[in-house]
């Protein structure tokens, strides 16, 4: 009669206990990873700061809504019954408050003749900046602007 666990080979034993320490040695890879990882790269939009708009309803398409938060002032526009967008609500060359055209769809300063697409891109003018753009979420029938890092 020969003894089995005298035997060269891969018991069950040696194989559990390899592939234990496989999956210890990968979960620590991947948590080592994600320590090192930039930190903006794990943001979640839906757990950034968000402020308050308006109700969807009460806020028609074709419409626009500023809200200032500390320092930055924000401009909320409702092109249509589906999109919203947010940009930076003051001209990155004077400071102006920018207004919103619903007849041509665009951003302009009343200050300097700026204008900018709805994303915030130059169209006419001096200026080569194109405007901050910020996150838009409807929840529960209500508008927020995530004004997290950029």
């Amino acid at each position: 009669m020969t003894n089995t666990r005298d035997e060269p080979g891969w018991g069950f034993d040696r194989l559990l206990l390899t592939g234990v320490i496989l999956l210890i040695i990968t979960g620590l890879t991947i948590a080592a990873g994600l320590y090192i990882r930039p930190g903006e790269d794990l943001g979640m939009p839906e757990l950034q700061p968000v402020v308050r708009v308006a109700l969807e309803r009460e806020f028609p398409p074709g419409g626009s809504r500023i809200r200032n938060v500390g320092a930055l002032t924000i401009l909320v526009i409702r092109p249509d019954e589906e999109r919203f967008y947010a940009l930076q609500g003051t001209s990155p060359i004077d400071g102006c408050v920018l207004r919103w055209d619903a007849e041509s769809s665009r951003v302009f300063s009343p200050c300097r003749y700026e204008v900018y697409d709805l994303r915030g891109d130059v169209v006419t003018g001096l200026s080569t900046q194109a405007l901050r753009r910020f996150e838009v979420s409807v929840r529960e029938g209500v508008v927020y602007v995530s004004v997290g890092p950029s």
